[in-house]
């Protein structure tokens, strides 16, 4: 298999080491930067569409429902309207949550490091209210997750996907009301980092995770919980990618992937050692971010492509089509990933 170039179509220095970055599946990119900024860019070019003042650029971002939100790390939650930037509503008093999901018309905050017990927030009007969770303050969660149930009906409605450091199981909430929908024993507690996902969705609608250490596993709520991979080795905490029907695992010298579907593996091991920063579905494949500032896109074949980036990467993200971004020392880069040529 040659391997083709990814190319570099644009880089923003964001003047300041930034880790608020979302890019949505609607094709919107927002960052943090300049130590004061949140800036809403157009994803093919980098220009810039709109600005507000926030109060670092350490928080968190969210974008659902024509609303972008951004939790500083002061702890002032802000809604502004997506496609103006106009201010919404903010509100303070909220540090140390960090973690910031949407399910419908309700914001869930807390869990990260288990400093505080989820708190949902209304998306229309900021206003805070009790959320119903056995996850008391001191027990750290995943990063919640949103799951949709029957998304294929008119009656489509949001869940969030809740695991813990310290329990087997995972747990299926409704936070309208905080119903429990259901619950799901593991055979070990989900693997999740310091302050990254412990979920990666595929595409075809499951949720995908570790648990333990070597076991990969899927949710969907109509089937439940399923093991996909036992791994031989110990897995870094690394969101696994799948697409296509690929499994495919990051580690420190090797990229393993997994045909689920038509069986066999391959494993990729013609890669500098180098810690895996990260890892994102892309077209027809996955692109992994290494420690060496490397940047490649696998499939099954092996890597396909690849590109060196002139400074480090600490998180990378899907774009719309064949766009991905890199984000890291103070930069916001967008690739262009070639498609697959057999």
């Amino acid at each position: 298999m040659v391997v083709q170039p990814v190319e570099i179509v644009w880089s923003r220095s964001l003047c300041i080491r930034s880790s608020a970055t979302t890019v949505a599946a609607s094709d919107v990119l927002v960052v943090a930067e300049r130590h004061s900024r949140l800036v809403r860019l157009e994803p093919r070019t980098g220009a810039l569409m709109w600005e507000q003042r926030v109060e670092d650029c350490w928080g968190t971002t969210a974008v659902a429902q024509g609303r972008c939100l951004y939790l500083s790390q002061r702890g002032v939650l802000h809604c502004f309207e997506l496609h103006s930037g106009r201010p919404i509503w903010s509100r303070p008093g909220l540090p140390l949550h960090r973690y910031l999901s949407i399910s419908g018309s309700v914001i869930v905050l807390g869990g990260w490091r288990g400093y505080h017990p989820l708190t949902r927030i209304d998306l229309a009007t900021g206003t805070p209210s009790p959320f119903d969770s056995p996850y008391a303050a001191g027990e750290p969660l995943a990063w919640p997750t949103t799951v949709q149930l029957r998304p294929d009906t008119d009656s489509a409605v949001d869940a969030v996907l809740l695991a813990s450091a310290s329990r087997a199981e995972l747990r299926l909430e409704d936070p309208q009301t905080g119903t429990v929908l259901g619950t799901w024993l593991l055979p070990a507690p989900v693997q999740f980092p310091d302050s990254g996902n412990a979920f990666s969705h595929s595409d075809d609608g499951r949720v995908v995770f570790v648990s333990g250490r070597r076991t990969v596993m899927s949710f969907h709520p109509s089937i439940g919980v399923e093991t996909l991979w036992e791994h031989e080795r110990d897995l870094p905490p690394q969101t696994p990618v799948l697409t296509g029907g690929k499994l495919m695992l990051a580690e420190d010298s090797r990229i393993t992937v997994v045909d689920l579907t038509g069986g066999g593996r391959t494993d990729i091991t013609s890669l500098a050692p180098g810690t895996v920063c990260a890892a994102v579905p892309t077209v027809n494949g996955a692109l992994f971010v290494r420690s060496d500032r490397s940047v490649v896109v696998v499939d099954q074949g092996g890597v396909r492509a690849g590109v060196r980036l002139p400074t480090p990467v600490e998180q990378s993200f899907t774009g719309a089509g064949t766009l991905a971004y890199v984000i890291g020392k103070g930069h916001l880069t967008a690739l262009n990933v070639p498609t697959s040529k057999r």
